[in-house]
């Protein structure tokens, strides 16, 4: 037993020097193919697997911040941008207090997202307004910076209605070139769809809008909630869309929705992301990813070292005099195509590494605001399994492509 084992390991290492002499002395650009063949495979297959894993788990959000959305259940999760007739939940200033009583969150405000109609300058245009409840602790909302808006929300008035107009309005660069407004110029503003009454408001600041809130080149505009409310309409109930709840502490979402029946609450990231894929789709996409590796990389390896072992059938075949058997040079073949695809394989998790990265560097700043992609450890072992099963199946070719030196040898004889 240990003479075999000798024996076919010294088969094996004779093999890996053998592939070794050929990729940098007798066959560097057939071998330079093949690895490469392997890697772009490999790499393309993995990306597109961790894009999967990255949807299909809500990508954890990277950062000090997690962030919440408490929306209400049979809207879901879908997108920031909701329709006017979607489900909203009520008596929400009341609600948001209630939150910012638990000391894990930092900070919460209603939010409600309403298209509204414009007038400046005898024009009329739409834009999208954003009602926010605004702090020094709040981060940017659709894209733009509550910070140019008085805090609190004085129009409200503990319900009322009655109290201070601040008529505030921080605008985007698109909205305030849509409108033709400045900073310090005077509009007016009434709801699209609602009905509700004619409200002056001023341009307290002019900002761009943050790429990755997904809103970048929008005419969006930010307001007082409870000032969005009354040109809506939406006071009767203190109605807004959602909840954003701003906390670094994850596991919030059991407590949140404990306190807000008929409500469901989701991560900055789930809220992104849940409806842009359909639950099979990452599987899906995996699966394909797969069988496209395999072919594309079973196809260049078997193509430039089949050509090979053509080109090396007098070797072989002098091998064969010498006394190896068929299933000695079988084993040649073997380490040869396997050592190919693993290196392949090898560069192509390195590359699928980097790629990634750059796919969630892109993707962060301009169509998410979290990172799609999710590099799990575990993909550096598929895509070596992946390598390894594409040098198994090239195998048979290999040994079919050998048995015609038999007529060498025959000669050789």
């Amino acid at each position: 037993m240990g003479k075999r084992l000798t024996r076919w390991m010294g088969l094996l290492g004779f093999s890996l020097r053998r592939t070794a002499t050929k990729a940098t002395r007798t066959a560097p650009r057939q071998t330079a193919i093949s690895v490469a063949g392997v890697a772009v495979a490999v790499a393309l297959m993995l990306v597109v697997t961790a894009t999967g894993l990255g949807l299909v788990q809500g990508t954890t959000v990277r950062g000090d911040a997690v962030d919440y959305w408490v929306v209400p259940e049979s809207s879901g999760a879908a997108t920031m941008v909701v329709s006017t007739d979607a489900p909203q939940l009520g008596d929400v200033h009341r609600k948001s207090a209630v939150v910012m009583e638990d000391e894990r969150v930092e900070y919460a405000t209603p939010v409600q997202i309403s298209v509204v109609q414009v007038r400046s300058g005898g024009s009329n245009e739409y834009v999208l307004a954003v009602g926010v409840v605004p702090s020094p602790k709040l981060d940017d909302v659709a894209g733009l910076s509550p910070a140019p808006l008085s805090a609190g929300d004085p129009y409200f008035a503990n319900g009322s209605y009655d109290g201070e107009w601040t008529g505030q309005a921080v605008l985007s660069e698109a909205a305030a070139e849509r409108v033709g407004v400045s900073q310090g110029t005077n509009f007016s503003v009434r709801g699209a769809f609602s009905g509700g009454g004619s409200n002056d408001l001023r341009v307290t600041a002019v900002g761009r809008t943050a790429v990755e809130s997904g809103l970048s080149g929008l005419p969006v505009m930010l307001v007082h909630l409870s000032e969005l409310q009354s040109i809506t309409g939406a006071q009767a109930n203190d109605q807004a869309d959602q909840i954003l709840v701003q906390s670094s502490a994850s596991g919030l979402q059991s407590s949140l929705e404990s306190q807000f029946e008929g409500a469901t609450a989701v991560t900055r990231a789930g809220f992104t992301a849940q409806q842009t894929a359909d639950s099979d789709l990452p599987l899906a996409m995996a699966v394909a990813a797969l069988l496209i590796a395999v072919v594309v990389g079973a196809l260049f390896v078997a193509t430039t070292q089949g050509l090979q072992v053509e080109a090396d059938s007098e070797q072989l075949a002098a091998l064969s005099a010498m006394g190896f058997s068929r299933r000695g040079r079988a084993v040649l073949l073997v380490g040869q195509a396997l050592a190919l695809t693993l290196v392949g394989g090898a560069l192509g998790v390195g590359l699928a590494y980097l790629a990634t990265m750059l796919t969630n560097f892109v993707a962060t700043r301009a169509i998410a605001p979290v990172p799609i992609a999710d590099f799990h450890p575990l993909l550096v072992a598929y895509g070596l399994g992946v390598s390894a099963l594409i040098g198994l199946l090239v195998v048979p070719y290999l040994l079919a492509m050998e048995r015609r030196t038999q007529a060498i040898t025959e000669v050789i004889r």
